[in-house]
């Protein structure tokens, strides 16, 4: 929440993953908020959702909650929308290789399951399906929810978008939870140093390769905090990627100069050498 309606304001306040704030009045790309304890600022539009808007997105996430998916990944770094459409609130990023399950088509936009969020919506451009995609059940249309845009004094509550966490508001406040996603307008983490795993020896004799795919959290001080697989190899290479991964540091991720904790995901590939 910044002190003026420009991109380059003062920070008065971080604001976490579903804080609640009134939306007072709207400038160009900035709409005027007041938050809890009555403190007042600008916010970008896009970085939050009318109560209609959330409304129709807690709808549309309970019609496909049962639906099949399908496994995609992202061919290029993209925005993530809680509507789909151009101008909804947005979530955060997707980088290049991240992993994605697919619930439905809308348009020319993709529903999809992330960590953290149950329903998101990705430009269709920007993902390549690891498997058949599946037919697309139809969906109930919510009702049309008020642009922020278009907001007048007064009209009501909006939130940030949520993530569950608490409603602090102090500045250099930041949500213990790491981003699904990386947010808007954020700078991603940058790897510095990168521990080569061991090759197990039993895969290296046997000829066998593979490529390891982790999940990872890349913590605020750059260290990596939690990694699992999501895609594995076998004889041991996946434990072995693991344990070298787990010893790699970022440059951690910022937002508005801040380090912030991410969700981050990285591949390590196992060559055979040739006989």
């Amino acid at each position: 929440m910044r002190a003026e309606p420009a991109a380059t304001g003062a920070i008065v306040a971080l604001l976490p993953r579903g804080s609640e704030v009134e939306l007072d009045a709207v400038e160009g790309a900035f709409a005027r908020v007041v938050a809890k304890g009555g403190r007042s600022g600008w916010l970008e539009v896009g970085t939050f959702e009318t109560a209609p808007e959330q409304e129709a997105r807690d709808r549309r996430t309970k019609a496909v909650a049962d639906f099949a998916t399908v496994e995609g990944r992202i061919v290029s770094p993209c925005p993530v929308y809680l509507a789909p459409d151009y101008g909804a609130a947005r979530w955060g990023e997707l980088e290049e290789g991240d992993p994605v399950e697919v619930v439905l088509a809308e348009h020319d936009f993709l529903g999809v399951k992330l960590l953290g969020i149950p329903l998101a919506f990705v430009p269709a451009h920007a993902i390549r399906y690891l498997a058949s995609p599946l037919p697309t059940p139809a969906v109930p249309k919510p009702a049309p929810a008020e642009s922020p845009v278009s907001a007048v004094p007064g009209s009501g509550e909006t939130s940030a978008p949520p993530s569950g966490g608490g409603a602090t508001e102090e500045a250099g406040a930041a949500s213990p939870e790491p981003y699904a996603a990386l947010p808007f307008g954020a700078e991603p983490p940058v790897l510095k140093t990168r521990v080569e795993p061991q090759y197990p020896s039993v895969a290296r004799k046997a000829g066998i390769g593979g490529e390891v795919v982790l999940q990872i959290v890349v913590e605020r001080d750059g260290t990596i905090g939690s990694a699992f697989a999501v895609q594995e190899a076998p004889m041991g290479l996946t434990a072995a990627a693991t344990d070298a991964v787990r010893r790699w540091v970022y440059s951690p991720a910022r937002l508005d100069g801040r380090p912030i904790a991410v969700v981050k995901t990285v591949r390590v590939r196992f060559t055979p050498a040739a006989p």
